[in-house]
């Protein structure tokens, strides 16, 4: 695990972008909504059936009191043990999100912020809990794979107990774009983000796309916490363009 990162004085948005040379940005949130049209708990659902084969159509206790967070089943069945299981249940989630990339719903100025860094001379790669290969289709999808240097996302095989708040993903990301925390920053939108940002080192920035969600990423210890993907795009254009690495 990495070390937290010691608390600084507070800094604007366009203060913390102005050194930033690489933007690690988390997908299902401020990139699109991942199941807008193939619900979270459908997913959800299909992970259990998968489950209940292995057990007699029961669900273990750890898992039947979870709520409808695919990734959240994914993580509870990977501490049963069951290297077959785990393996299952992750096929299946990954296959369900490739179909749900069919359908997310863009976040409003995502597009806009990932041009902004490009043409700011930013690296890009998106780090993400979500399977590597829904990514992929979605960015395809949208035509906005060119503005991506690199995908860091769970990945066939993956153990997943290393799926953020684990700061494993954000490492990799980090190493992968030949990156510093402190000349990067990561934006997301949950608690787990924050957590995992904060122990990587790296200065977050908190989406607050829904209601409650302020202050929730300012308890997490979010540097920064934004209402719009907007707001990013406006601090971009007020930094200096950095040379293309």
């Amino acid at each position: 695990m990495g070390h937290h990162r010691p608390r600084v004085h507070p800094v604007t948005l366009t203060d913390l972008l102005a050194r930033t040379r690489c933007l690690l940005i988390d997908f299902d949130g401020p990139i699109c909504s991942v199941f807008a049209g193939h619900p979270a708990t459908t997913v959800a659902d299909e992970l259990r059936m998968v489950i209940r084969r292995r057990f007699g159509g029961e669900l273990p206790p750890a898992i039947a009191g979870l709520d409808a967070d695919p990734l959240q089943i994914l993580i509870a069945v990977a501490r049963l043990d069951d290297e077959r299981l785990t393996r299952e249940v992750a096929d299946a989630g990954r296959d369900a999100e490739v179909t749900a990339a069919e359908t997310a719903a863009p976040t409003a100025g995502a597009d806009e912020v990932l041009r902004a860094a490009r043409d700011k001379g930013r690296q890009v790669a998106i780090v993400s809990n979500n399977a590597n290969a829904a990514i992929r289709a979605y960015l395809h999808n949208h035509d906005l794979a060119r503005y991506i240097d690199g995908i860091v996302a769970r990945y066939d095989g993956m153990d997943p107990r290393l799926l953020k708040p684990h700061p494993f993903l954000l490492e990799r990301g980090l190493a992968g774009m030949n990156a510093t925390p402190m000349t990067t920053a990561f934006i997301g939108d949950s608690v787990t983000d924050i957590e995992a940002g904060r122990a990587a080192g790296i200065p977050t920035i908190g989406y607050a796309n829904k209601p409650g969600k302020r202050q929730r990423l300012t308890n997490a210890g979010a540097d920064i916490v934004i209402d719009s993907m907007h707001e990013l795009t406006e601090a971009l254009h007020k930094t200096e363009t950095r040379p293309a690495r």
